[in-house]
């Protein structure tokens, strides 16, 4: 066809020209082909929000929401919140919460601890466990990658001491990454005990409720 355009030049401008604008619109149409099929990839493949999934995780609110076995008690210095946990011989005064997950994501677990053998971790029904712990006297930082498997949509966050060590405290638990934050007072069928001990603050939380408020401890 070219070849035919080229041999008759009194044509030869306007048969450019169309044929120019055909190739242009059908290179228009391509892109805009690409672009969408870019732009519903890009949609398809958004990911969640980011977010902590950890409730009361400052230790300054009730619902409690935390489950702690053992003598688990929290300071009571105004605006200076943390847990305080005494192992025994028989149990390492390990406190736990469930968070919603979604499959194949990571998530970063993190904590402020200090104490002896300040352990902090996560298990899952998909074979997820992940942990790390701490010995130092003074307060620091842990942190421990988290990968869900290709089922999972729980798991149980939990930090614990030592059996027979000295108390040790954690300020601070975290766990971020793509989901969307809990209702302020956890899942209806979770449970909301306060820590015990010696320690223990004020009186115990109510049921979690669809319309419950969180309580903030000065």
């Amino acid at each position: 066809m070219r070849a035919t355009v080229l041999s008759r030049p009194g044509h030869r401008r306007g048969r450019l020209s169309v044929g120019l604008a055909v190739s242009a619109l059908a290179a228009a149409a391509s892109t805009v082909g690409l672009a969408s099929s870019a732009g519903f990839a890009a949609g398809a493949a958004d990911p969640q929000p980011h977010a902590d999934l950890i409730l009361n995780g400052g230790f300054d609110s009730y619902p409690w929401i935390w489950k702690c076995d053992g003598s688990v008690g929290s300071s009571s210095i105004p605006h200076d919140h943390y847990v305080t946990g005494y192992p025994t011989a028989d149990n390492n005064a390990r406190c736990t919460q469930r968070v919603r997950v979604l499959p194949n994501s990571h998530y970063l677990l993190s904590a402020t601890v200090r104490g002896s053998f300040a352990f902090v971790g996560v298990t899952g029904a998909g074979g997820e466990n992940a942990s790390t712990w701490s010995s130092r006297s003074d307060w620091n930082n842990l942190s421990v990658q988290v990968d869900t498997g290709p089922d999972t949509t729980e798991l149980t966050v939990y930090f614990h001491g030592w059996y027979e060590q000295p108390a040790y405290d954690v300020r601070r638990v975290s766990f971020s990454g793509p989901g969307y934050p809990p209702p302020p007072c956890g899942e209806p069928e979770s449970p909301s005990p306060t820590p015990t001990g010696t320690a223990s603050p004020g009186s115990p939380s109510p049921t979690p409720t669809p319309t419950c408020q969180r309580t903030y401890i000065p």
